[in-house]
């Protein structure tokens, strides 16, 4: 059984976790959804002192725009993107959002048809590592931001040793319980601990048949040996409470009809935190499963300069803090603080990621959904 579970495991490398719940965005053959910000009348100004990053800041101000394909970037979140690389370097930025399977196909017929639009996309570690592995992506080891010391969470290249794919923020599995419902002193402290008899019924899921959670919460855990290869079979004989996803199991949770929710990112949760729903994210003992959200930047694409100089913007400690406050996110950088409120701000003390090795296998074998029977014990 060991072995076939193992088997299993290495069979689970499905599709991402944080599938957006908004529409896709159009196939190449159609008009894109764009938002656009006005072109700036001049250029703001920008006090550059390191050589290599006032030969970038010149040379992506004479292309004067660039074009990003973003999973992430929508609503608020854009526009606070847009205008605050607009404000700072005084360049155009137009976002086309959707997904990116959608995105990976979009970019080859670009690159099939010789009209390269794209010059910058952000997502899932699967389809960013995809397009690196298409030849599609170039190497940013040479972003100044990067020369950078003792300010990282995590190594932005920790996913790439040739910095194609560089990780722009942390994203948290984490599991979040109903403050009404569990007490200080009766929080599970460990994975184990959901496994007790009081938890059995109580523990919302998200439902395996349409979600890949079972193998982003548990198969980093169990392949660094931080859970038992069984783990999966024994929480599913604790009768779970399947949910469709993060939103359901946020409204029944917060309407304290279960104690227990694993799990998901706390961004997700930011929102009901802050208006006083009962909900809180805790920390087990063997640590939590994360993932990082990468970024490329696009070989030929029509304004390089530009895409370089945002992925750059982007790590730096005024993009990072843009985009945490904005999102309500974590954050890669030691010195900006997450945009979390305090019930569901918590970084795990034991992280461990997918690697990109991970991420290079993940989707092609979703359809397998080896963890179904697993959990849904036939239900």
């Amino acid at each position: 059984m060991m072995r076939v579970l193992s088997a299993m495991f290495l069979v689970l490398v499905a599709a991402v976790a944080c599938a957006p719940t908004a529409a896709p965005a159009p196939a190449p053959a159609t008009q894109p959804q764009a938002t656009t910000t006005p072109a700036p009348a001049k250029a703001a100004p920008v006090a550059v002192v390191d050589p290599a990053m006032a030969k970038l800041v010149d040379a992506a101000q004479k292309e004067g725009s660039v074009n990003l394909y973003s999973y992430n970037f929508v609503g608020d979140t854009a526009i606070a993107m847009q205008r605050g690389f607009q404000d700072r370097y005084g360049i155009k930025v137009d976002i086309v959002t959707g997904r990116g399977a959608e995105f990976t196909e979009r970019l080859r017929t670009e690159a099939r048809i010789g009209n390269r639009v794209g010059d910058f996309t952000e997502g899932s570690p699967a389809h960013l590592i995809n397009i690196k592995n298409l030849g599609l992506s170039v190497s940013l080891k040479d972003l100044p931001v990067l020369q950078e010391k003792d300010v990282w969470k995590m190594s932005p290249d920790f996913l790439d040793k040739d910095a194609h794919v560089l990780a722009a923020y942390p994203m948290y599995m984490q599991p979040f319980l109903n403050t009404r419902l569990v007490k200080p002193g009766d929080e599970p402290r460990s994975w184990l601990d959901l496994l007790q008899p009081k938890w059995k019924g109580k523990i919302l899921f998200n439902d395996p048949v349409v979600s890949s959670s079972a193998y982003l919460i548990f198969h980093p855990l169990i392949k660094a040996g931080a859970l038992k290869e069984d783990y999966l079979e024994k929480l599913g004989a604790q009768d779970l409470l399947f949910v469709t996803g993060a939103p359901q199991a946020l409204e029944r949770l917060s309407r304290s009809e279960a104690p227990l929710y694993v799990g998901t990112q706390a961004a997700l949760f930011s929102n009901a935190a802050r208006e006083g729903a009962p909900v809180k994210v805790f920390d087990l003992n063997e640590g939590m499963a994360g993932q990082a959200i990468p970024m490329v930047v696009i070989k030929d694409g029509p304004h390089k300069n530009a895409a370089k100089l945002f992925a750059n913007w982007w790590l730096s400690k005024e993009g990072q803090s843009i985009y945490a406050r904005v999102k309500g996110a974590p954050t890669i950088r030691k010195d900006v603080t997450a945009g979390l409120p305090p019930p569901v701000d918590l970084d795990p003390a034991k992280p461990i990621f997918s690697t990109s090795e991970d991420a290079d296998i993940q989707g092609k074998m979703f359809a397998e959904k080896a963890w179904v029977p697993l959990l849904k014990k036939g239900k």
